[in-house]
């Protein structure tokens, strides 16, 4: 898993931070779905505050949303 790490750009923290954050998530969420449902939210939610939304391949925003809802039905099936 930790060998594609040293491939991640360094120079855009729109592409850096949502591979970090789904790094250290997946072990401290004890989940690889959450670490990767948050990857997704934070890289289009990063590209469009940076303002490269055009950049985004429709699919990895359907992901994000779809992401988004997951999320949910999974934090209401806890309360």
């Amino acid at each position: 898993m930790f060998k594609t790490i040293k491939e991640i750009s360094f120079d855009s923290l729109e592409e850096l931070v949502p591979a970090y954050l789904t790094t250290i998530l997946i072990p401290l969420t004890f989940s690889i779905t959450q670490g990767i449902l948050w990857g997704f939210i934070s890289h289009v939610a990063l590209f469009v505050l940076a303002g490269r939304r055009k950049e985004l391949p429709k699919m990895m925003v359907a992901l994000s949303i779809i992401s988004v809802f997951l999320i949910a039905i999974n934090m209401s099936a806890f309360h």
